[in-house]
């Protein structure tokens, strides 16, 4: 597990100018932690952004859980600010008398069950404040994540396809988020020669944390996600169109917004653009 440690919180220096987030602050660690944990921490903090003694500091007006959600029940997508994640689970914090919208996402294409976050409702904002300040006091991870499952990510075809392409699709409905320097929230199996994760890492721009990382983090400490984008399940290239495209190639330029992202991300130039058919005498300049 240590050789999956040093991709998280994976930042640029002028990333961190550029997204603000360079005095970001993180918090000490509870001394009454068991050693593993502790352990585990201390490699996590060595790789955070900023480490301070002191509460820490975010770049959301309110502590409290937001969300906004796109198309229909079945093929949905959400953006999640302020989503608390514990235990291994997701938590809404939220004031009672608060209209959430139907916040249940597919996050896999194989995973034909939703995720529905957990909700912890509060008497008052104030109530929610204190206890996030004062009793979980949780770690931060700061800019846009997105997150997903994957099967098979050892397939590059299962892994750009049936992972990467939709979650993105998913990101572009929030735009410009998907222009931007962005984390992956992987929900992937151990592999130890996996190509692909460098190519989820190089996609996004600030790293990958796989989730069977987070999920030991989170034992007992909570973190918080200043924007997560979930929902990709029905995006997949084996869910079938009647125009047989990919699922918002067309109607959410999805292919060939994935295109340029894969070409910019790697460094490479974008192809021409042939402006005339085959059939239409089409040279090597058109």
């Amino acid at each position: 597990m240590t050789s999956l440690i040093p991709n998280v919180f994976n930042v640029e220096d002028n990333q961190i100018n550029h997204q603000h987030y360079s005095n970001v602050n993180y918090i000490k660690n509870n001394s009454t932690s068991s050693t593993s944990a502790s352990s585990l921490l201390s490699k996590i903090n060595k790789h955070a952004l900023t480490i301070t003694n002191s509460k820490f500091i975010h770049h959301n007006k309110t502590l409290e859980t937001t969300i906004e959600c796109v198309g229909s029940l079945y093929n949905q997508s959400c953006l999640y600010h302020n989503l608390y994640y514990v235990d291994s689970t997701f938590m809404i914090l939220t004031v009672k008398g608060r209209d959430l919208p139907s916040y249940s996402v597919r996050i896999g294409a194989f995973i034909l069950w939703p995720t529905t976050p957990h909700k912890r409702v509060f008497d008052s904002y104030s109530h929610l404040e204190k206890f996030v300040r004062n009793v979980i006091d949780p770690r931060i991870i700061p800019s846009v994540t997105l997150h997903f499952s994957q099967y098979w990510h050892d397939n590059i075809g299962h892994a750009l396809f049936d992972g990467l392409y939709p979650a993105y699709v998913a990101l572009t409905r929030f735009s410009p988020r998907h222009l931007h320097p962005f984390r992956i929230l992987a929900g992937i199996n151990n592999c130890n020669a996996c190509w692909s994760e460098d190519i989820y890492s190089r996609f996004g721009g600030l790293g990958i944390l796989k989730q069977s990382v987070l999920n030991k983090m989170s034992k007992g400490y909570w973190f918080m996600f200043e924007e997560l984008v979930m929902g990709s399940g029905t995006l997949c290239q084996r869910c079938t169109q009647p125009n047989l495209q990919l699922p918002g190639g067309v109607e959410l330029d999805g292919s060939r917004l994935f295109r340029d992202r894969i070409y910019q991300q790697h460094g490479l130039i974008h192809p021409i653009i042939r402006q005339k058919s085959s059939s239409e005498g089409r040279t090597s300049h058109d």
